[in-house]
């Protein structure tokens, strides 16, 4: 992963992947067809390349234990921050752990952390994670992730789909197909969703998009 580019793109408040409304399908598939709010602390979700994302403010306030990990240190002091969440911060090897009731958020570099490190968790959001990687690191991407997640564990992915040639990433076009390339030796996949996304999205016409869809995947790792 390119530090020094994701530093300067915080450094500069470069942040158009960070969204101030909470994600409609993490509102619809973890609050209104979640689980009832009682069996929600024995869930502990994990958000990857988190950020300064509100999702994970929102998961903690419904009831879920939240693990993030986030690259930049600006993002993580942004969340706390503008969160106005009190926290202890402690040290692990070349991470730092940020924890503040149910959230845990792990400033470091994603492909280092260990299982051991991340710690036992249930579900995962990516919203912004595997499409905000190249072509040539989303494969790595999705054996860490494969390394890191116990069997059962489930995903909740969503993808942005558009003609790359159109637009220069991050964030990338990743089609249905890759997604079962990445994962389909040991995930099971379930596409639970898919809508036409590019009205809503004014700033991709303003970069030259004709096309946008969105879609929304469930991954169980086998």
């Amino acid at each position: 992963m390119n530090h020094d580019f994701w530093r300067q793109r915080w450094q500069q408040n470069e942040i158009g992947f960070h969204q101030e409304l909470i994600n409609p399908w993490l509102a619809y598939y973890y609050g209104e067809m979640g689980p009832p709010p009682e069996k929600r602390a024995n869930l502990s979700v994990f958000v990857p390349l988190c950020g300064k994302s509100r999702d994970m403010l929102w998961l903690a306030q419904n009831g879920y234990k939240v693990v993030g990990l986030e690259l930049c240190d600006i993002a993580v002091k942004a969340f706390f921050e503008e969160s106005n969440l009190p926290h202890d911060i402690e040290e692990s090897g070349e991470h730092t752990h940020y924890t503040t009731d149910n959230i845990r958020i792990v400033q470091g570099d994603f492909f280092s952390i260990t299982p051991e490190q991340l710690g036992p968790v249930t579900d995962v959001f990516d919203r912004a994670s595997l499409i905000a990687l190249p072509p040539d690191m989303r494969k790595q991407y999705a054996e860490k992730m494969t390394e890191l997640l116990s069997p059962g564990t489930r995903t909740l992915l969503v993808t942005l789909t558009y003609p790359q040639h159109e637009m220069d990433g991050p964030p990338f076009s990743v089609s249905e197909d890759e997604v079962h390339e990445l994962y389909g030796e040991h995930f099971k996949i379930d596409k639970l969703a898919a809508k036409n996304t590019l009205d809503d999205e004014p700033r991709f016409k303003q970069r030259g998009l004709t096309e946008l869809t969105e879609s929304a995947f469930k991954l169980t790792r086998l």
